[in-house]
């Protein structure tokens, strides 16, 4: 983001997608943008209204509506100025270069929520959640989304009241500390400290627990399918996702590599990847790279289906006896069992669903299951760089905390309690690093 630093010039950008619509929508943000707009119209604008205008273009005239926002009641908390002009092409580039070659600068990504970040309207954490929101995929992903712009997560916002009350009271301590006698200390006040930093840290703590479940709903609960050669997972990767994503054959060995799919299930995505047969015997090189693959898929998953075949060795092979991560063992090929929906535990036969992928038996009853499975819990972090922040923040009291306990230095303990602030200032961009902020806005189109 070269240019983002200046943030005195006006910027323009197409806010709607390009190509062939009834409306577009043209932001122009910055200080002077009404007056020039003004310049490029027939009629003055009217601030807070949407009015009907026409744009005298280099070498056109377009018809259309037009609203004018004031500093800082705007949506970057600048002056900005929204054109509403027809939704074609020709249209749109005429009126953005009409606008470029009066003075104003093609926006970049993300520019206008930056500005409106850095004018203090909304916070880093917002920033991502908008984000968030503009790529949700599914009605959860955008409840979810939603919730954290408006801070509707109390957990957060009671760890950051209990620790400016700590803060405040351990100022307090050390300013107050030169007017007692020798060793004496304010045990009432240092309790009250103690039972601030107690709470900061459960309310993070639930933050830290909610974190996976938060990260599920943004980017799909991952689902690894693994098993021996020619079980099937490929054609249950296409009965899932109801798609043809892999290559089906009988020769064992088709997938070489990891092949992703998705579905939504209740309002949750799912990803499922499809992985290479695990053969302990194979001296094929490529095979070899294939289920390297396979087991790093299963690493990364947050569950993992291990597919048998009916009236065949169903037991977990050793490679994945001691994962943390939940197995489900599904048998398949059970071509004449009976399809139950949703109600799965009908076609479990010792904790191994029953299961026909090429008929499309018990699919229902095995997404059902996965589903049941998910996280339940969510916080207001949902990404690495929140859960960083937090997890920074958390340390921090941790120490705050022993240094209390062994009855040590109060301004040890002040020193924790800010670096603790520190992270959380962190988190809503207050203290960020430019490179973090940028990386960011880089999520956005350039008309966001």
């Amino acid at each position: 983001m070269n240019n983002m630093n200046n943030e005195n010039r006006i910027i323009t950008a197409l806010a709607t997608p390009y190509g062939r619509s009834a409306v577009a929508v043209i932001r122009v943000s910055g200080k002077g943008c009404i007056e020039l707009v003004e310049k490029l119209t027939e009629r003055k604008l009217e601030i807070g209204r949407i009015k009907v205008n026409t744009f005298l273009g280099d070498n056109f005239k377009e018809n259309l509506m037009t609203a004018a926002f004031k500093a800082p009641k705007s949506y970057s908390g600048e002056d900005t100025v929204e054109l509403y002009p027809h939704g074609n092409t020709t249209i749109c580039d005429g009126i953005i270069r009409t606008l470029l070659s009066n003075g104003a600068s093609l926006a970049e990504r993300g520019e206008f929520t930056k500005r409106a970040f850095l004018n203090g309207k909304i916070d880093l954490m917002q920033c991502e959640a908008l984000a968030d929101i503009i790529d949700a995929q599914t009605i959860e992903q955008l409840n979810y989304g939603n919730k954290r712009f408006d801070g509707g997560f109390k957990s957060l916002s009671e760890a950051e009241y209990f620790l400016s009350n700590a803060l405040s009271a351990i100022e307090a301590l050390l300013h107050y500390g030169d007017e007692l006698e020798g060793n004496e200390r304010d045990g009432k006040l240092e309790e009250e400290v103690k039972n601030d930093i107690k709470n900061v840290i459960k309310s993070l703590e639930s933050e830290i627990s909610g974190y996976n479940g938060g990260k599920i709903i943004n980017e799909g609960f991952k689902v690894a399918l693994l098993g021996a050669p020619n079980v099937g997972k490929s054609t249950l990767l296409n009965a899932l996702t109801q798609s043809e994503r892999a290559i089906v054959t009988s020769i064992a060995g088709t997938t070489r590599d990891t092949v992703d799919g998705t579905y939504v299930y209740e309002g949750k995505k799912f990803v499922i990847t499809d992985t290479a047969g695990l053969n302990d015997k194979t001296d094929d090189p490529v095979e070899k790279i294939g289920i390297e693959r396979s087991l790093k898929a299963a690493a990364d998953a947050d569950a993992i289906l291990y597919l048998t075949e009916k009236e065949k060795n169903h037991k977990i092979p050793k490679t994945l006896e001691n994962s943390k991560i939940k197995i489900i063992t599904v048998k398949n090929k059970c071509d004449d069992e009976t399809d139950i929906g949703k109600e799965y535990k009908k076609a479990e036969n010792g904790n191994i669903l029953e299961i026909s992928a090429e008929k499309k038996i018990n699919i229902t009853a095995l997404k059902q299951k996965l589903y049941e499975i998910c996280p339940k819990e969510v916080g207001s972090i949902s990404n690495h760089r929140q859960y960083e922040c937090v997890k920074k923040c958390l340390d921090s009291l941790y120490s705050a905390e022993k240094e209390f306990e062994n009855a040590e230095s109060l301004e040890i303990v002040a020193a924790l309690l800010y670096e603790a602030y520190g992270a959380i200032a962190e988190l809503h961009g207050e203290k960020a690093d430019e490179k973090i902020i940028s990386a960011v806005f880089e999520r956005f189109c350039v008309g966001k």
